[in-house]
C-alpha cells in the first residue's frame, strides 16, 4: 500500500494544478497518515521515501523535503493532535523551502496564506482516501 500511495501521490502532485507555486501536499499528508497508523520504522521509511520523491519532483536540494517530512511525521506520531500538526505543516513547509531551497524569493507570505487552505483540504481528502483504501485492502486484518 505504501508503494502504491507513493506512486499515485507523485503522479497526483505533478498533474494537479498549482496556484502561485503552491500545490497540493499529498505526499506530506500521506506521511502523516502512515506515521499515525504504522509502527515507527515503516513510518520513517515512508516519510523519507516521500520526501525524497518530493525533492526529485520539485528539483530541490537532496533531503530538503525528506528532513521536513520526517519531522512532521515524528511530530504527528508522538503528539496528541496529529491533525493539528498536519494543518500547520504545509504553511511552515513553504517557509522551509524558502530557507533551504531558495523557492519563492518574492511572495513567500502570499504562498503561506495560500498553503493553509490547500493543506487543510488536501490533508482531509488524502486521509479519507487512504483510510478507505486501507479498509478495502484489509491492511491490518489478522
Amino acid at each position: 500500500m505504501a508503494l502504491l500511495t507513493l506512486v499515485v501521490g507523485c503522479a497526483a502532485e505533478e498533474l494537479l494544478p498549482k496556484v502561485a507555486g503552491v500545490g497540493f501536499p499529498i505526499l506530506m499528508s500521506a506521511s502523516v497518515f502512515f506515521a499515525t497508523r504504522r509502527r515507527v520504522v515503516p513510518a520513517i521509511c515512508f516519510a523519507l521515501a516521500a520526501g525524497a520523491a518530493e525533492d526529485a519532483l520539485s528539483g530541490l536540494p537532496p533531503a530538503t523535503s525528506a528532513s521536513f517530512f520526517l519531522s512532521v511525521a515524528a511530530l504527528a506520531k508522538w503528539s496528541e493532535f496529529p491533525h493539528g500538526a498536519l494543518v500547520l505543516a504545509y504553511p511552515v513547509y513553504q517557509g522551509w523551502l524558502r530557507l533551504w531551497g531558495g523557492a519563492a524569493v518574492d511572495g513567500v507570505y502570499y504562498r503561506v496564506l495560500i498553503a493553509m487552505p490547500f493543506g487543510m483540504v488536501t490533508a482531509f481528502a488524502t486521509w479519507l482516501v487512504l483510510a478507505w483504501v486501507e479498509r478495502r485492502a484489509a491492511v491490518d486484518e489478522s
